[in-house]
């Protein structure tokens, strides 16, 4: 019963999440609440047990270089090395106008904002952290919660956009259909992970029942509903980025129906080259319209300006960064005063150009450790059986949100941060044990096979 009852926490926190982690700038209260649950259940999951084993998913050396990054934050340094550091000589000179001496600080140019900031990892650590446990929910029933939210986050972004209510935060974007989310590119982002992860899982679904012709057909025409009704919220979030990447993760899906097609390197190389520069020609010769290779109908936002404002930043604070949380004070130091109205730049609308505004060589040596652990395990995965499709979905949702980061910041959100956290576990997680024939099989709580190694990551 406590194995069955912790995973049953895991799963209603991890729909928690995804209802009130909606919003980066917004939804305080909301978050706290989060963090704050989150922070019981990491608790709860390294509370010494009789028996436990936890999976080893190989991302030790990424939380080594995310622990130092943190550190770093924090590490005062005196004042003849600090006002060398770039970005902090006028900074340093303000001490000096006021006739005083200046303090030891720290490497980040507002400490408690990078405190807070690494307060909205925890719901991310805490699912991550559970799901490692051997009575962690089943791969499955993970699945079902977050599709189950997304169906009713669809629902909810139709009416946003038809008649332009029922909207969940203050600060959103009215008129169109961000449903849980206070932006609609994140909704858009949501809904392609889901896609992925229940595409997959259906395929797999459906090819088990293959012998069950009229089971079989009633399956499929439900799941295709629910697969269309995620391509349908994807296009009705008003994300152009998210329907753009709706392609190539439905051709993925293609490919997951189809295990022993195989692709030779050069033409899996080639084809990501095309799509890559097809996705740039979209955007620099397309018809649609985007405020990323152009200026935005308000002045100073637009994504083109985030981006060169956000290269001038990053140019003055390199190698060593302002520090974690900065980014929307400092923004304000570079923006033209002109151009400056009643909508304010939260982020860079580009999450690698603000990692490295904020953490320097730091962020880059984290994000840099995690590729190494991604692109050969996703490498392998997609050129091997293709059989066990919760990998090949896991491994598919955080490519795709990798690439959105490029021209969004969908990580920001805890729901978001929260899914892919999930989805790395997912990656190197054994397939679900089958379902039992027997109703009292049916009952028993099933642990999975891992590794016993408590300690690693």
């Amino acid at each position: 019963m406590n194995l069955l009852t912790r995973a049953n926490a895991t799963l209603a926190y991890l729909a928690l999440v995804l209802v009130l982690g909606g919003a980066s700038a917004a939804g305080f209260g909301g978050n706290l609440l989060l963090q704050l649950l989150g922070a019981g259940l990491i608790a709860w999951t390294i509370w010494p047990r009789p028996e436990g084993e936890t999976l080893h998913t190989g991302l030790r050396g990424f939380f080594i270089a995310l622990g130092v990054l943190c550190a770093v934050q924090f590490l005062p340094l005196p004042p003849g090395l600090w006002q060398h550091l770039p970005g902090r000589e006028k900074v340093f000179e303000g001490f000096g106008l006021i006739g005083a001496e200046a303090p030891w600080l720290t490497l980040s140019l507002a400490p408690w904002k990078s405190l807070g900031s690494f307060t909205w990892w925890i719901p991310a650590l805490a699912l991550f952290m559970a799901m490692r446990t051997d009575d962690a929910p089943l791969s499955r029933h993970i699945i079902a919660v977050v599709t189950a939210v997304a169906v009713v986050s669809v629902a909810i972004s139709s009416v946003q956009a038809g008649a332009g209510s029922l909207y969940f935060y203050i600060v959103t974007n009215y008129g169109e259909g961000p449903g849980f989310f206070s932006n609609s590119n994140h909704q858009g982002s949501f809904l392609l992970v889901t896609l992925a992860l229940f595409g997959s899982w259906a395929i797999a679904e459906i090819r088990n029942n293959a012998g069950q012709v009229g089971k079989s057909a009633s399956i499929q025409a439900i799941y295709g509903g629910i697969a269309l009704l995620l391509a349908f919220g994807v296009i009705v979030s008003g994300s152009l980025a998210c329907q753009l990447l709706l392609g190539p993760v439905l051709l993925a899906l293609v490919l997951v129906a189809k295990p022993d097609f195989r692709l030779p390197a050069g033409a899996v190389l080639l084809a990501g080259l095309i799509l890559v520069a097809g996705f740039a020609a979209f955007l620099l010769f397309g018809p649609a319209a985007n405020d990323l290779t152009t200026k935005g109908t308000t002045a100073g936002i637009s994504r083109q300006e985030f981006l060169f404002t956000g290269l001038r930043i990053l140019g003055d604070f390199a190698p060593f960064g302002s520090g974690t949380g900065t980014f929307l004070e400092l923004y304000r130091w570079y923006e033209d005063p002109k151009l400056v109205g009643t909508t304010y730049v939260n982020h860079a609308h580009n999450d690698l150009l603000e990692l490295l505004i904020e953490n320097g060589v730091f962020g880059l040596a984290a994000l840099g450790l995690f590729l190494a652990w991604y692109l050969p395990r996703t490498w392998t995965l997609w050129g091997g059986a293709r059989r066990n499709v919760v990998p090949l979905a896991a491994s598919l949702a955080i490519g795709t949100v990798l690439v959105h980061s490029l021209v969004d910041y969908p990580l920001r959100t805890a729901a978001m941060s929260a899914l892919i956290a999930i989805a790395c576990v997912l990656m190197v997680r054994p397939a679900d044990p089958p379902r039992s024939r027997s109703r009292r099989g049916s009952n028993r709580p099933t642990r999975h096979a891992v590794h016993k190694e408590m300690i690693k990551i």
